[in-house]
Protein backbone atom coordinates (compact mmCIF):
# COMPACT_ATOMS: atom_id res chain seq x y z
CA UNK A 1 0.00 0.00 0.00
CA UNK A 2 2.76 2.27 1.43
CA UNK A 3 4.76 1.75 -2.20
CA UNK A 4 1.50 2.22 -4.55
CA UNK A 5 1.34 5.67 -2.49
CA UNK A 6 4.58 6.26 -3.41
CA UNK A 7 4.45 5.60 -6.91
CA UNK A 8 1.33 7.87 -7.44
CA UNK A 9 2.89 10.41 -5.33
CA UNK A 10 5.89 10.48 -8.08
CA UNK A 11 3.71 10.22 -10.77
CA UNK A 12 1.59 13.54 -9.35
CA UNK A 13 5.27 15.36 -8.76
CA UNK A 14 5.87 13.75 -12.79
CA UNK A 15 2.67 15.08 -14.14
CA UNK A 16 3.05 18.80 -12.52
CA UNK A 17 6.84 19.27 -13.56
CA UNK A 18 5.61 18.56 -17.04
CA UNK A 19 2.93 21.30 -16.39
CA UNK A 20 5.76 23.57 -15.25
CA UNK A 21 7.65 22.95 -18.29
CA UNK A 22 5.15 23.66 -20.46
CA UNK A 23 4.06 26.77 -19.10
CA UNK A 24 7.81 27.67 -18.86
CA UNK A 25 8.68 26.95 -22.75
CA UNK A 26 5.47 28.57 -23.80
CA UNK A 27 5.03 31.37 -21.81
CA UNK A 28 4.91 33.82 -24.46
CA UNK A 29 2.06 32.15 -26.67
CA UNK A 30 0.04 31.08 -23.47
CA UNK A 31 0.24 35.06 -22.42
CA UNK A 32 -0.69 35.82 -26.35
CA UNK A 33 -3.46 33.33 -25.78
CA UNK A 34 -4.86 35.17 -23.05
CA UNK A 35 -4.80 38.67 -24.27
CA UNK A 36 -6.99 37.21 -27.38
CA UNK A 37 -8.92 35.56 -25.40
CA UNK A 38 -9.76 38.63 -23.47
CA UNK A 39 -10.17 40.63 -26.44
CA UNK A 40 -12.56 38.69 -27.73
CA UNK A 41 -14.66 38.95 -24.59
CA UNK A 42 -14.41 42.38 -24.64
CA UNK A 43 -15.20 42.73 -28.26
CA UNK A 44 -18.10 40.67 -27.63
CA UNK A 45 -19.74 42.76 -24.68
CA UNK A 46 -18.40 45.84 -27.37
CA UNK A 47 -20.71 44.20 -29.55
CA UNK A 48 -23.87 43.46 -27.54
CA UNK A 49 -24.09 46.38 -25.78
CA UNK A 50 -23.08 49.35 -27.91
CA UNK A 51 -23.47 48.39 -31.26
CA UNK A 52 -27.03 46.56 -30.69
CA UNK A 53 -27.52 48.88 -28.81
CA UNK A 54 -27.49 51.77 -31.30
CA UNK A 55 -28.89 49.45 -33.95
CA UNK A 56 -31.84 48.08 -31.17
CA UNK A 57 -33.10 52.18 -30.86
CA UNK A 58 -32.95 52.26 -34.48
CA UNK A 59 -35.09 49.67 -35.12
CA UNK A 60 -37.08 50.86 -32.41
CA UNK A 61 -37.83 54.21 -33.89
CA UNK A 62 -38.31 52.86 -37.78
CA UNK A 63 -40.61 50.60 -36.19
CA UNK A 64 -43.38 53.22 -34.83
CA UNK A 65 -44.72 54.26 -37.83
CA UNK A 66 -45.35 50.75 -39.11
CA UNK A 67 -46.96 49.87 -35.87
CA UNK A 68 -49.19 52.24 -35.97
CA UNK A 69 -50.46 51.23 -39.42
CA UNK A 70 -50.64 47.92 -38.50
CA UNK A 71 -52.96 49.33 -35.45
CA UNK A 72 -54.89 50.66 -38.55
CA UNK A 73 -55.06 47.69 -40.36
CA UNK A 74 -53.17 48.78 -43.22
CA UNK A 75 -51.44 45.69 -43.76
CA UNK A 76 -49.75 46.27 -47.06
CA UNK A 77 -47.84 49.78 -45.36
CA UNK A 78 -47.16 48.09 -42.44
CA UNK A 79 -45.35 44.99 -44.15
CA UNK A 80 -43.62 46.63 -47.05
CA UNK A 81 -43.36 50.40 -46.49
CA UNK A 82 -43.94 53.98 -48.55
CA UNK A 83 -41.98 56.66 -49.02
CA UNK A 84 -42.85 57.76 -45.12
CA UNK A 85 -42.72 54.36 -43.24
CA UNK A 86 -40.30 51.37 -43.09
CA UNK A 87 -42.22 48.37 -43.40
CA UNK A 88 -41.43 45.41 -41.23
CA UNK A 89 -39.97 43.36 -44.30
CA UNK A 90 -36.92 46.11 -44.26
CA UNK A 91 -36.75 46.19 -40.63
CA UNK A 92 -36.50 42.54 -40.57
CA UNK A 93 -33.70 42.67 -42.97
CA UNK A 94 -31.75 45.32 -41.14
CA UNK A 95 -32.06 45.08 -37.63
CA UNK A 96 -33.25 41.37 -37.58
CA UNK A 97 -29.99 40.44 -34.53
CA UNK A 98 -32.03 42.91 -32.64
CA UNK A 99 -35.03 42.67 -30.01
CA UNK A 100 -36.67 44.75 -31.99
CA UNK A 101 -35.63 43.36 -35.36
CA UNK A 102 -37.22 39.67 -34.03
CA UNK A 103 -40.15 41.43 -32.94
CA UNK A 104 -40.23 42.37 -36.21
CA UNK A 105 -41.00 38.84 -37.33
CA UNK A 106 -44.04 38.16 -35.57
CA UNK A 107 -45.60 41.53 -36.71
CA UNK A 108 -44.41 40.83 -40.29
CA UNK A 109 -46.00 37.20 -40.01
CA UNK A 110 -49.37 38.92 -39.00
CA UNK A 111 -49.37 41.01 -41.76
CA UNK A 112 -48.58 38.26 -44.54
CA UNK A 113 -51.08 36.22 -42.95
CA UNK A 114 -53.86 38.82 -43.60
CA UNK A 115 -52.67 39.99 -46.79
CA UNK A 116 -53.15 35.77 -48.03
CA UNK A 117 -49.36 35.77 -48.34
CA UNK A 118 -48.87 32.05 -46.53
CA UNK A 119 -45.49 31.03 -46.97
CA UNK A 120 -44.13 34.14 -46.21
CA UNK A 121 -46.35 34.24 -42.84
CA UNK A 122 -45.06 30.89 -41.87
CA UNK A 123 -41.37 32.03 -42.33
CA UNK A 124 -41.57 35.22 -40.49
CA UNK A 125 -43.04 33.86 -37.75
CA UNK A 126 -40.70 30.91 -37.73
CA UNK A 127 -38.02 33.15 -37.45
CA UNK A 128 -39.61 35.01 -34.83
CA UNK A 129 -38.32 33.88 -30.93
CA UNK A 130 -39.90 34.75 -27.20
CA UNK A 131 -40.83 33.05 -24.32
CA UNK A 132 -43.55 35.72 -23.58
CA UNK A 133 -46.40 33.37 -22.14
CA UNK A 134 -48.74 35.03 -24.54
CA UNK A 135 -46.77 35.97 -28.06
CA UNK A 136 -45.46 32.15 -28.23
CA UNK A 137 -48.17 30.40 -28.29
CA UNK A 138 -50.03 32.92 -30.22
CA UNK A 139 -47.47 32.67 -32.61
CA UNK A 140 -47.98 28.79 -33.27
CA UNK A 141 -51.11 29.23 -33.62
CA UNK A 142 -51.08 31.25 -36.11
CA UNK A 143 -48.46 29.08 -37.88
CA UNK A 144 -51.65 26.84 -37.58
CA UNK A 145 -53.71 29.06 -39.05
CA UNK A 146 -51.57 29.87 -42.18
CA UNK A 147 -50.88 26.06 -42.86
CA UNK A 148 -54.82 25.47 -42.43
CA UNK A 149 -55.59 28.18 -45.49
CA UNK A 150 -52.97 26.10 -47.25
CA UNK A 151 -54.92 23.37 -46.99
CA UNK A 152 -51.94 21.72 -45.78
CA UNK A 153 -54.56 20.22 -42.66
CA UNK A 154 -52.21 17.59 -40.71
CA UNK A 155 -49.22 20.32 -40.71
CA UNK A 156 -52.20 22.82 -39.29
CA UNK A 157 -53.75 20.46 -36.56
CA UNK A 158 -50.09 19.80 -35.26
CA UNK A 159 -49.17 23.30 -34.97
CA UNK A 160 -52.26 23.85 -32.60
CA UNK A 161 -52.00 20.92 -30.44
CA UNK A 162 -48.11 22.00 -30.42
CA UNK A 163 -49.75 25.82 -29.56
CA UNK A 164 -52.25 24.17 -26.93
CA UNK A 165 -49.47 22.48 -25.48
CA UNK A 166 -46.78 26.14 -24.89
CA UNK A 167 -49.93 28.00 -23.54
CA UNK A 168 -51.25 25.24 -21.01
CA UNK A 169 -53.82 27.35 -19.93
CA UNK A 170 -57.30 27.33 -19.76
CA UNK A 171 -57.74 30.62 -21.71
CA UNK A 172 -56.19 29.56 -24.82
CA UNK A 173 -55.27 26.15 -24.75
CA UNK A 174 -58.70 24.54 -25.34
CA UNK A 175 -59.17 27.39 -28.43
CA UNK A 176 -56.31 25.63 -30.25
CA UNK A 177 -57.00 21.69 -29.17
CA UNK A 178 -60.97 22.75 -30.79
CA UNK A 179 -59.43 24.21 -33.76
CA UNK A 180 -57.14 20.85 -33.88
CA UNK A 181 -60.19 19.04 -33.56
CA UNK A 182 -61.89 20.40 -35.97
CA UNK A 183 -58.86 20.00 -38.53
CA UNK A 184 -58.56 16.31 -38.07
CA UNK A 185 -62.10 16.11 -38.23
CA UNK A 186 -61.62 17.91 -41.68
CA UNK A 187 -59.40 15.24 -42.64
CA UNK A 188 -60.98 11.68 -41.37
CA UNK A 189 -58.82 11.52 -38.42
CA UNK A 190 -61.66 11.27 -36.01
CA UNK A 191 -59.80 9.33 -33.43
CA UNK A 192 -57.01 12.27 -32.97
CA UNK A 193 -60.20 14.72 -32.95
CA UNK A 194 -61.70 12.79 -30.04
CA UNK A 195 -58.27 13.02 -28.44
CA UNK A 196 -57.88 16.89 -28.64
CA UNK A 197 -62.02 17.32 -27.47
CA UNK A 198 -61.12 14.79 -24.24
CA UNK A 199 -58.35 16.51 -23.51
CA UNK A 200 -60.23 19.54 -23.49
CA UNK A 201 -62.99 17.86 -21.34
CA UNK A 202 -60.50 16.27 -18.86
CA UNK A 203 -57.67 19.31 -18.65
CA UNK A 204 -59.93 22.48 -19.15
CA UNK A 205 -62.84 21.46 -17.94
CA UNK A 206 -63.80 24.96 -17.11
CA UNK A 207 -63.19 26.45 -19.86
CA UNK A 208 -65.39 27.66 -22.54
CA UNK A 209 -64.92 25.36 -24.81
CA UNK A 210 -65.75 22.29 -22.54
CA UNK A 211 -69.36 23.24 -21.85
CA UNK A 212 -70.66 21.92 -25.74
CA UNK A 213 -67.43 19.57 -25.99
CA UNK A 214 -69.76 16.27 -25.47
CA UNK A 215 -71.36 17.00 -28.86
CA UNK A 216 -68.00 16.94 -30.75
CA UNK A 217 -66.95 14.07 -29.21
CA UNK A 218 -70.04 11.84 -29.66
CA UNK A 219 -70.23 13.62 -33.48
CA UNK A 220 -66.41 12.50 -34.03
CA UNK A 221 -66.73 9.04 -32.55
CA UNK A 222 -70.21 8.22 -34.56
CA UNK A 223 -68.20 9.62 -38.01
CA UNK A 224 -65.64 6.95 -37.02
Amino acid sequence: MAEETENLTEQIGESVNKVEQFVENNKKSLIIGGVVVILLICGFFAYKNLYLGKKQSEALAAMYPAQVQFSRDSFHIALYGNENVTGFEDIVKEYGNTKAGNTANYYAGVCALNLGEFDAAIDYLKDFSTDDLMLEPLAAGLIGDAYSEKEEYAKAASQYEKAAKIADNESMSPIFLMKAGLTYEKIGKKSDAVKAYNKIKSDYSGSQQARDIDKYITRAQSAK
